[in-house]
């Protein structure tokens, strides 16, 4: 539709729409939720979605909470619909070998291979898919459908609570174990899919295994009107192969899942900081508790202090009063601080937009490369500006701007998707908001040429220290939580709240040295594990590489598919009781088998 407001704010304003889909009885099963970001003259909005196959009614609500809209026309309203055959895959084989049955479904774009293996003494089955593209495609989401004719009774929350099935639909994450438990069995130990939604119908239960999500291919560019410009379906080369498998077991198994977190720790607390008009004297004092060397709290505060690692963004180029890596003390200080287990990254090369030229780019990854960076977070892309920022126009290829193939040249594996998720809590996750399917880093094969960087999300909140208090970082630990925070801690304007100033130093603010000492403590009991950007990521895609099968009521194989050792591996085993037990080793390549006792 399109649409445009009489009178124009003078700040970015935007009103809700929401998309909400009912079955026959009238039940909502599906709940969309977007905004309309305001520009001045006639605009256009457009989404897309799925419809579930028992969708019968849709309602669109525009709602807004302004008070400086007063009046929005619209016009243009247009709804279509694409007939589910022109991609629906087509069973074209079946054949069948003692224990192992081998399916061929096809379509016009993709082909999968699913293969089921039933094992005679435990009746575990493992089902196998490959896919394959035969062409070069767009596609909006890719998926394997499961129909069963049970309803599911229990579905393991993001949270990892067992939680009774009531909700008409239910989406897990890509970082999530999942475990789905039906009338006469369970279906669990997923791998390689991006996400999972479960419907329930009339009496039965439909499983989308997800090989693709629209929500993990959010690359964009800013317009010159501060739009982003999206990607919403993800490109799929021509001979693309890819391996997924999960179980189906007796509905009596023991079961037990992957904790995201190492060593039996539960939440997942991730500090980044974005460095714009920071000052050589407040870094010290974020890192060292004080600028003052004399002072016996020096070095025994702040996030050096108290080891808490941190994700640091720093600039390349000095401007206008604000110290980049040309700066000898500043430089010296960075080198220091990445001595120290910091992890720190390019605030792109510039603070101005403008300057970030692929030449400047090039010569801060050289003059940086002695540090093994491989983590890259955008700067000051907001108004519109063109420049070789990855969010602007590095990772496109004709732009003059491009220079993503630099960032693979030297290495470079994560960049920051230039996104803050909107929370009023510290969990990314949202455990009770299970129609969405949250991201917190991601792999857009859109995003350049060949391979790609992970993205990582992250959220900048109104008032950091009201989120890092002793109740919510408690709620945070029971919810099993992962959060990655983005701020600038050493930006003048965080004067009496990050840190003050006393006789010509700078200290830690009392309020945010009680935030970080409540979380060094949790991290001392290990209930919080505060890992950086890079530690965080590599972790969870080493999770991603080990393989669980259930061998019988007690057993499981293990198989570390990585060529290193996981030290602190958690397996998280649920108890009749409501009470869980954590079992923790250190897996070796390759299989190790695991007692569930």
């Amino acid at each position: 539709m399109d649409y445009k407001t009489l009178n124009h704010p003078k700040e970015e304003e935007n009103i809700n729409v929401e998309i909400a889909i009912f079955n026959e009885s009238k039940t909502k099963i599906l709940s969309l939720a977007e905004k309309i970001k305001f520009t001045p003259g006639w605009e256009t909005f457009k989404t897309s979605f799925p419809l579930p196959t028992d969708a019968k009614y849709i309602t669109f609500e525009i709602s807004q909470n302004s008070n400086n809209i007063q009046t929005v026309q619209f016009r243009n309203f247009k709804a279509s619909f694409v007939k589910p055959s022109k991609y629906t895959f087509l069973l074209k084989r079946v054949e069948k070998y003692n224990n192992l049955i081998e399916q061929e479904f096809e379509n016009g774009f993709q082909k999968i291979i699913r293969k089921i293996f039933i094992s005679s003494s435990e009746d575990v089955i493992e089902v196998e898919e490959i896919l394959k593209s035969k062409v070069n495609h767009q596609v909006f989401k890719e998926y394997s459908p499961l129909v069963l004719e049970t309803k599911p009774l229990f579905i393991l929350k993001r949270d990892y609570s067992l939680s009774k099935f009531t909700n008409p639909m239910y989406v897990t994450d890509s970082l999530s174990d999942f475990y789905l438990k039906l009338e006469s069995c369970s279906i669990g130990y997923a791998n390689n899919y991006d996400s999972i939604e479960t419907y329930n119908l009339k009496n039965k239960a439909n499983v989308y295994l997800f090989f693709s999500n629209s929500e993990d291919i959010k690359y964009f560019l800013i317009g010159k009107n501060k739009e982003h410009i999206w990607t919403t379906t993800q490109f799929f080369r021509k001979d693309f192969e890819k391996t997924f498998s999960f179980f189906i077991f007796p509905a009596d198994f023991r079961y037990a899942i992957k904790s995201r977190a190492p060593d039996g720790r539960k939440g997942i607390l991730v500090f980044s900081h974005h460095s714009d008009s920071n000052m050589i004297s407040i870094i010290k004092a974020m890192m060292f508790g004080t600028t003052d060397s004399k002072d016996p709290a020096f070095m025994k505060k702040g996030f050096v202090g108290y080891n808490i690692p941190i994700t640091w963004g720093f600039f390349y180029k000095s401007v206008k009063g604000i110290p980049g890596f040309d700066n000898p003390e500043y430089k010296n200080l960075i080198e220091f601080l990445a001595k120290k287990g910091i992890e720190v990254v390019l605030h792109t090369a510039s603070p101005v937009a403008e300057e970030n030229t692929p030449q400047l780019i090039q010569k801060a990854l050289e003059a940086t490369s002695h540090l093994k960076l491989d983590n890259w977070i955008d700067h000051s892309l907001s108004d519109g500006t063109r420049c070789g920022g990855l969010k602007s126009e590095g990772a496109i290829k004709t732009s003059k701007n491009y220079t993503f193939n630099l960032f693979l040249k030297y290495g470079y594996k994560y960049c920051w998707s230039y996104l803050d998720v909107k929370l009023d809590d510290l969990n990314m996750l949202e455990p009770n908001q299970t129609n969405k399917h949250p991201q917190i880093f991601f792999k857009n094969y859109n995003f350049g040429e060949g391979e790609s960087l992970y993205q990582w999300n992250s959220v900048r909140y109104r008032n950091l220290l009201k989120m890092l208090t002793k109740p919510k970082l408690e709620k945070f630990v029971n919810e099993n939580g992962v959060c990655i925070i983005h701020d600038y801690f050493a930006h003048p304007m965080q004067k009496n709240k990050f840190f003050i100033t006393r006789n010509k130093n700078v200290y830690l603010s009392p309020q945010f040295d009680h935030s970080l000492r409540l979380v060094s403590y949790l991290s001392s009991k290990k209930l919080l594990w505060v890992p950086t950007v890079k530690q965080f990521i590599d972790y969870e895609l080493a999770l991603k590489n080990v393989i669980i099968t259930p061998l019988d009521k007690s057993t499981l194989l293990v198989d570390n598919k990585n060529s290193f050792e996981i030290k602190g591996f958690t397996l998280i085993l649920p108890l009749q009781n409501g009470q869980e037990k954590r079992i923790i080793t250190t897996l070796v390549p390759g299989v190790n088998i695991i007692t569930l006792s």
